[in-house]
């Protein structure tokens, strides 16, 4: 027991983002003071109708109506090529998000994601701002591949508050469905499980996407510095707590969750239980944490972060 203890100890500063310990740290009233801030991986809607449920676009709409963030960031948001916006910006604008802004990181043929989709159409796919404060100054910096990039915005929420928001989607492993189940096919056979050309497949494409993610972290780090304004910084980072990518792109940034989260804070729904790999940081000496909550709702394959701040 001392040993263990003495471990967890040396290593608190690794410990302490894996289980939230505050079981009412959701429950705070939300929309009476501060910024309610919002950052969700919508999966594309669910354009490949990955859920098996026709309803579950309206369904994300109908969440986001309903939680009503002050500030809504979505990854892996699209619009459909030609500017017109269509067919969630204006829907999600008239919500009450009078400010709105896009960073492309792709262009595809939408049938490669769904067949009905008509010969032709494109779509754009990125990451989305939503206000209902004024944004300026937005800026989107590189991180490596041509298409991964950080949104920078300035959130003007009044003559004396304002914050820089920063918005991400860091390098994935991309695994498929096929590849889920036969992850999920070794977890039941545990130590029995045999390394074939599968598993090395799946073994080379992690060590690639950790060494990717591991050179945005550290993109992400040196940008921090560019801005004179007290810092959010939201998004899908695909890593957990403890790794290189969380602890570089945290800095001295804190995590809501160690202040009010509850449990292990899951965020990505698949194959394991303990996976947060969705944050919003948040710079401590001018932000207070008033509450933080992932609703577990299986609309895409990664829940929704939601957590609330005070200026100090």
């Amino acid at each position: 027991m001392l040993l263990s203890g003495l471990t967890i100890l040396v290593c608190w500063s690794v410990v302490k983002p894996l289980f939230g310990l505050h079981p009412f740290g959701g429950s705070s009233t939300e929309n009476t003071a501060g910024i309610k801030v919002m950052t969700w991986n919508v999966h594309l809607f669910d354009l490949g109708e990955w859920t098996r449920d026709k309803t579950s676009k309206a369904k994300i709409l109908n969440l986001i109506k309903e939680e009503n963030p002050d500030i809504l960031c979505l990854q892996e948001f699209f619009m459909e090529d030609g500017g017109s916006g269509e067919p969630y910006t204006n829907i999600i604008r008239q919500l009450g998000y009078p400010y709105f802004k896009f960073s492309e990181e792709s262009k595809m043929s939408k049938r490669i994601m769904n067949a009905q989709a008509l010969h032709g159409e494109n779509i754009l796919i990125g990451h989305a701002v939503f206000s209902k404060f004024p944004l300026q100054n937005d800026i989107r910096y590189p991180l490596g591949l041509s298409y991964y990039n950080l949104l920078s915005v300035d959130v003007v929420v009044d003559s004396t508050h304002i914050f820089n928001l920063n918005v991400t989607h860091l390098a994935s492993v991309r695994f498929g469905e096929n590849d889920i189940n036969y992850l999920e096919s070794l977890k039941e056979k545990g130590a029995q499980a045999e390394i074939n050309q599968k598993s090395k497949s799946i073994i080379y494409r992690l060590r690639n996407a950790f060494s990717l993610r591991a050179h945005q972290a550290n993109l992400i780090d040196s940008i921090k510095d560019e801005t004179d304004y007290p810092l959010i910084i939201c998004g899908d980072f695909n890593d957990v707590p403890g790794s290189y990518v969380y602890q570089t792109v945290k800095g001295d940034l804190q995590d809501p969750f160690v202040a009010k989260g509850f449990g292990f804070g899951r965020t990505y729904r698949n194959i394991m239980p303990t996976l947060r790999i969705d944050y919003i940081l948040f710079d401590g000496d001018h932000l207070k944490p008033n509450s933080y909550r992932t609703p577990n709702v299986n609309l895409s394959d990664h829940r929704p972060v939601i957590a609330n701040f005070s200026f100090k």
